[in-house]
């Protein structure tokens, strides 16, 4: 019996609110889930390894590879600025999800067409987008006998 840990995170906004403007109307949740022993003794070495590559290193805050700071740059990502190094670190990132072993689940709810179905009785778009995926996690966990083990971010 496999143990499988669950990372979750959000794109977009979880909000009602300005749901004409296209950046706001959609809110995505994607789980990563990864095989415990494989984690520990694959991804995450290859995921630091991958980092202290292309950033600064501190093990007192740890580079966090956030998708809005690597598009704008901010914060450790400003080396990608360099367009040698933009190319080396995209490399580097699309041969480390090529080489290891993890699923991904991810759920997309258009908030705009849920508010207009449901009005006052639509689910949160968090927590609905939240319940569908797990479903789809625990799911894949019964079907093949494993067990769940959820986590923080970072």
């Amino acid at each position: 019996m496999k143990r499988y840990r669950l990372y979750i995170d959000e794109s977009g906004d979880h909000t009602f609110s300005d749901l004409s403007n296209p950046a706001r109307r959609y809110l995505g949740l994607t789980g990563c889930f990864v095989e415990s022993e494989v984690y520990r003794t694959q991804f995450y070495p290859a995921l630091e390894a991958l980092k202290q590559a292309h950033f600064p290193y501190n093990p007192d805050e740890p580079v966090i590879l956030h998708r809005k700071d690597l598009i704008n740059r901010r914060g450790p990502f400003w080396r990608l600025r360099d367009p040698e190094a933009e190319r080396r670190f995209n490399e580097d990132l699309l041969r480390f999800l090529a080489d290891q072993e993890y699923l991904l689940i991810t759920v997309v709810i258009d908030k705009k067409s849920h508010i207009e179905r449901y009005g006052s009785a639509a689910y949160h778009p968090y927590h609905y987008c939240l319940a569908a995926l797990l479903e789809r996690y625990c799911g894949f966990l019964n079907r093949f006998a494993h067990i769940g083990i959820g986590d923080t971010k970072g």
